[in-house]
Order: C-alpha cells, then sequence, then structure tokens
C-alpha cells in the first residue's frame, strides 16, 4: 500500500513509497529474528477456510505471545467462526488470557497477565 511521504523519506520527496518495503529497509534486525522465551511476540496468524490454525494460536498463547488472528476465511461461515471464538474464549479462560475484536476480519488474543480493554478512551485534549 503506497503513502505519500510517509515519514518524509521515500525515493523522491512527493512521491510514494510502498510502507512494506519501507519498514524492511528499517529493520533493526536485518532479517534475522531468533525467538527467546523472555520476550513476547505479536504474531499474526491466519486462519483458513476450514478454521486450520487454531492449534497455532493456543500454542502461541502458552508461550504468552499476543496473536492477531485474521478470520476473514470463515466470515462466510458464522457457524464455524463461532465455534472457534468458543474454543478460543475457553481456552483464554484457562490460560488467563483474553480476546478482543478488532474489525470483523481480526481478532487479539492476548496472554496471561495483559487484559483488553472493550471500552473506547477519551482523548483529554
Amino acid at each position: 500500500m503506497p503513502f505519500k511521504g510517509f515519514f518524509g523519506k521515500g525515493k523522491d520527496k512527493g512521491g510514494d513509497i510502498d510502507i512494506e518495503d519501507y519498514l524492511n529497509e528499517l529493520s533493526i534486525r536485518d532479517g534475522q529474528i531468533m525467538e527467546r522465551e523472555d520476550v513476547t511476540y505479536i504474531k499474526p496468524v491466519v486462519l483458513d477456510v476450514e478454521g486450520k490454525g487454531i492449534g497455532t494460536v493456543i500454542s502461541e498463547l502458552e508461550k504468552n505471545n499476543v496473536i492477531v488472528l485474521n478470520v476473514k476465511a470463515l466470515l462466510h461461515n458464522k457457524v464455524l467462526l463461532r465455534e472457534i471464538v468458543k474454543e478460543l474464549r475457553d481456552s483464554c479462560i484457562e490460560l488467563d488470557g483474553d480476546l478482543g475484536k478488532i474489525s470483523d476480519e481480526k481478532i487479539l488474543i492476548v496472554p496471561a497477565g495483559m487484559r483488553i480493554s472493550h471500552s473506547e478512551v477519551q482523548s483529554e485534549e
């Protein structure tokens, strides 16, 4: 997705840049991410049309990682989507995590020690 003058950089001052390319250029690890147990990661997970990937979500939750779950492929199957959300909710209760809706297509799942505020915070300006 191109952005005009994002962070004031790009090939030319007024041109579009590809945000993915730009963020890759900023990488402080040069693609060498080695997972450590003492670090909490935010990981995107995509479920397929059959809901496969739930095991990955639960495994990452057990490692105390945060999951941004993409359920776009399941939007046409509301029954399966409800079952998956119930399974995730039960796992969150068991592991003392939490889950919340980011959008129709994305669910945020957090590990023990974190909670999701389900009410909007008003700015103080």
